[in-house]
């Protein structure tokens, strides 16, 4: 690693964190609020993203890593995230890693990545589930554009 190489990364890792912690604040501010306006904090937040993470899962074929489907109470479930650092607790809790013990994670920009859901909807999956754990979230994928849409007129 050149030094040139080490201040960025720093950068990167602090900026990944306080994405992290700004997460977990809000959905602590967003159990305090009555139901429906801790979601649209929660969502609000959620959709200024300009993309959001999914874990990859290691394949057979380390060329082609799949993204991570799980189930949750007899359903299926995208497990995104808003920032490495849940993405990478969640995959090390749940063995998502490489041989090596790397974290395949897939960025995709927010509008993309709905459509690509409500695709993938149509062949069963469920919903999402937002950095998974104490601090997550949920929605069923057909709540997502429905959500995205309250959510700007909020804001105008």
């Amino acid at each position: 690693m050149t030094q040139e190489q080490n201040p960025q990364q720093q950068q990167q890792v602090r900026e990944a964190a306080d994405l992290a912690a700004h997460f977990d604040v809000t959905v602590e501010q967003a159990r305090e609020l009555p139901f429906a306006e801790g979601q649209t904090l929660i969502w609000g937040e959620a959709f200024k993203l300009d993309s959001w993470l999914i874990l990859m899962q290691p394949s057979d074929n380390p060329q082609q890593p799949e993204p991570f489907f799980g189930n949750v109470d007899g359903q299926g479930w995208a497990f995104l995230f808003t920032d490495p650092m849940h993405a990478q607790v969640f995959a090390r809790n749940n063995q998502l890693m490489t041989p090596g013990g790397q974290v395949l994670i897939a960025k995709m920009q927010v509008d993309p990545m709905i459509n690509w859901l409500q695709e993938i909807e149509k062949s069963g999956l469920y919903g999402v589930r937002f950095n998974e754990g104490e601090q997550g979230w949920f929605s069923p994928i057909s709540n997502l554009r429905d959500m995205q849409e309250y959510v700007e007129q909020r804001r105008s």
